[in-house]
């Protein structure tokens, strides 16, 4: 089995090498991630100017690479070098990756970009309590992410994925063991509320951050109740055919009634 990890942390991240620890029993396991933060990145792909690729020395993958690019540019990096894979997995991330926002994670989106070449993916994140960690994982304890991602790729490769299902959005919670319950579950639509903070810089002039303000509340069934009332490992089955389940008859008529 070929197996390629990637994240949006930086090929550097504890994060990942806890990944290639997890896998390792798995099959032979290909690094390719962005040599440098690139969180909310989305799916952007670098097209206006060459990408550079680095090597590094990862204990127990086959072969990895630090790219100068975007989680989507790895993950395209990887299977133009070596060829198809038989599963991808995007992390361990730090921090929970949740609701209809995966979209903009780097995380996520890495994942969703190994599933539109047919590969079965998974993208797992951590819950992380921020006060507690530096950037690049240290303090974080990842064991039990470790575990629950073993267990899910593992199903994932002699089963394979259901019909209808591209990837696979895990969270863990911060909290979690080994027999925490799994818990399927559908996105929500959003977890954090984002707003512009105006600042003023020493000479004067306003600039901009944008903050997200996290949601309270939060619907049963979905991924954020789970993780974080339910205290159980959220699991949520994408499908990455964004088309809506409509009949288009009822779209075609209420664009035809336009003027």
């Amino acid at each position: 089995m070929k197996i390629l990890i990637t994240n949006d942390d930086g090929i550097y991240s504890k994060g990942l090498r806890a990944a290639v620890n997890a896998l390792g029993e798995l099959g032979e396991v290909y690094v390719v991630a962005p040599l440098f933060q690139r969180s909310a990145s989305g799916r952007a792909m670098t097209l206006h100017r060459p990408i550079r690729a680095k090597r590094v020395e990862i204990s127990g993958a086959k072969v990895a690479y630090g790219i100068d690019g975007t989680p989507t540019d790895c993950v395209i990096f990887a299977i133009a070098r070596f060829g198809n894979f038989d599963l991808a997995v995007s992390g361990i991330n730090l921090g929970e990756n949740l609701s209809t926002e995966i979209t903009v994670s780097g995380t996520a989106s890495a994942a969703i970009e190994a599933a539109t070449h047919g590969i079965p993916s998974i993208a797992i994140s951590l819950e992380v309590e921020w006060k507690k960690t530096l950037g690049d994982g240290e303090g974080v304890n990842f064991s039990v992410a470790s575990h629950f991602l073993r267990k899910i790729a593992r199903a994932v490769l002699e089963n394979g994925l259901p019909e209808g299902v591209d990837m696979l959005n895990v969270n863990v919670p911060s909290d979690a063991t080994p027999e925490t319950p799994i818990a399927i579950t559908r996105l929500a639509k959003r977890s954090y509320s984002p707003t512009i903070e105006e600042r003023i810089d020493p000479r004067g002039y306003p600039y901009y951050w944008i903050v997200g303000r996290k949601c309270e509340k939060f619907e049963p069934g979905t991924d954020t109740y789970a993780l974080k009332v339910e205290r159980k490992v959220s699991v949520t089955p994408i499908n990455i055919d964004m088309t809506a389940r409509v009949d288009f008859n009822v779209v075609k008529g209420r664009l035809e009634r336009i003027e």
